[in-house]
């Protein structure tokens, strides 16, 4: 199979523009302009920081929202890595976005797949490199490079749970990443399968592909069905 090239998620899961457009979720999204007044002095900054830096306020956060500490850590953590690396390390940036992506796909993680694939192509991923992620032959592709498929190897073992037994899969990826960059990506691995486990039990479905999430963009928040 591949990636749909019209929704950024794999065609199998057959996600519809019906459940893009309105979601369902088993709890309410805290939507921009809606935020409870009790929550508003914690939870109003991180919406405007959401802008700032990508454009809207993407339902996770606003499914997050309840609890507004734990959207300001997941900011943190993304401004921190993922956006240090637009202009320090961005080839460094697209291996992380295959990590990320080849993690949501064996979670089957529909929001954070959309989310995430349409990020790897901003950054410079191909189609071909998101497709060859999508299944299990990506290992034969030409169209990573051996550091590509060190860091995807190490993303499935890790998401399927044989990293601590496959020395194999560690020690090529110590030939090709410093021990901060090894922390890092196993952490995105960790923290993209807790997005899953969040996601999918709550029914989130991602958002059309034009009003997701971009490292470039510069729009007015969108208001999302609940």
């Amino acid at each position: 199979m591949a990636i749909d090239r019209k929704t950024d998620l794999p065609q199998a899961w057959c996600i519809t523009t019906e459940m893009m457009a309105h979601p369902k979720p088993r709890i309410p999204l805290i939507e921009p302009g809606h935020i409870p007044e009790e929550l508003r002095p914690e939870l109003e900054p991180f919406y405007t920081k959401s802008v700032e830096k990508w454009g809207t306020v993407p339902r996770f956060f606003q499914m997050l929202a309840h609890s507004p500490v734990l959207v300001e850590a997941w900011q943190l953590i993304d401004s921190r890595v993922r956006f240090g690396y637009l202009k320090t390390d961005p080839e460094f940036l697209k291996i992380l976005q295959l990590v990320i992506v080849k993690t949501a796909i064996l979670n089957h993680g529909s929001y954070c797949t959309g989310h995430n694939v349409g990020l790897g192509r901003t950054v410079g991923l191909t189609w071909d490199q998101l497709d060859a992620i999508e299944g299990n032959d990506w290992p034969k592709t030409k169209s990573l490079s051996p550091r590509e498929k060190a860091a995807v190897d190490w993303a499935v073992a890790v998401t399927k749970g044989s990293a601590r037994d496959d020395d194999k899969a560690f020690q090529t990826l110590k030939s090709h990443f410093t021990n901060r960059q090894i922390v890092e990506i196993t952490f995105l691995c960790g923290m993209w399968t807790l997005s899953a486990r969040l996601t999918e039990p709550f029914h989130l479905d991602v958002e059309l592909p034009e009003d997701r999430i971009d490292f470039h963009a510069k729009r007015a928040p969108k208001v999302s069905a609940a």
